[in-house]
C-alpha cells in the first residue's frame, strides 16, 4: 500500500510539470536605430541603453555584438534577457 501511494504521488507530480504551460523565451536578434534613423558607430553607449528600454528591461550582450555599417544599426545577437 506504502508503495502505490508513493507512486502515486509521484506520478502526480509529474503530471503537474508536464502540464504547466511553457513560455518561450525571446532569443532572436534585436537591432535597434535612433528612433529610426541611423546610429554613428561610435554611439554604442546610446545604442545599448535604447536596446534595453526596448526589451523592457535588458539586452543580452554578448562579444558578437556589432554596428551594421549599411543601415546604421546596431545589432544585439542573443536579443532580451
Amino acid at each position: 500500500m506504502r508503495m502505490a501511494l508513493a507512486l502515486s504521488v509521484t506520478l502526480a507530480q509529474a503530471a503537474c510539470v508536464a502540464t504547466a504551460p511553457s513560455v518561450p523565451a525571446e532569443r532572436g536578434p534585436m537591432r535597434v536605430t535612433n528612433g529610426g534613423q541611423p546610429f554613428q558607430m561610435w554611439e554604442g553607449a546610446l545604442a545599448r541603453k535604447s536596446a534595453d528600454a526596448a526589451c523592457g528591461g535588458k539586452v543580452r550582450v554578448s562579444i558578437y555584438d556589432r554596428f551594421d555599417r549599411a543601415t546604421g544599426e546596431w545589432v544585439y545577437p542573443e536579443g532580451c534577457a
